[in-house]
């Protein structure tokens, strides 16, 4: 993973600041990437060609628990703290109005 400084006029950084807060997002990057990807999506769904970036896509979580433990590879607590992240992250977080 990369690390990429970018500089905000005060009041665009202000903008972030309250997206994160209200947005369920867990912290600026998060955000950031989010906004990136959404971006990504929409000239893919433009383009011929498509862009080199697999985006994770929402299922239920019940279903992914399932196939984790269907594999046998993973124990109890690994699959819990998996589901528990996914369901704090950006995407399956319940969005503040």
């Amino acid at each position: 993973m990369k690390t990429i400084n970018i500089f905000l006029p005060d009041s665009l950084a202000q903008v972030v600041y309250r997206e994160v807060k209200g947005g369920g997002f867990a912290s600026i990057s998060e955000y950031i990437r989010n906004l990136i990807r959404e971006n990504i999506l929409k000239k893919e769904e433009n383009s011929k060609f498509p862009l080199p970036i697999r985006v994770f896509k929402k299922r239920p979580l019940g279903e992914l628990r399932r196939e984790f433990e269907t594999t046998g590879k993973y124990n109890k607590k690994f699959i819990d703290s998996v589901i528990k992240g996914l369901a704090q992250s950006s995407i399956y977080a319940s969005k503040k109005p």
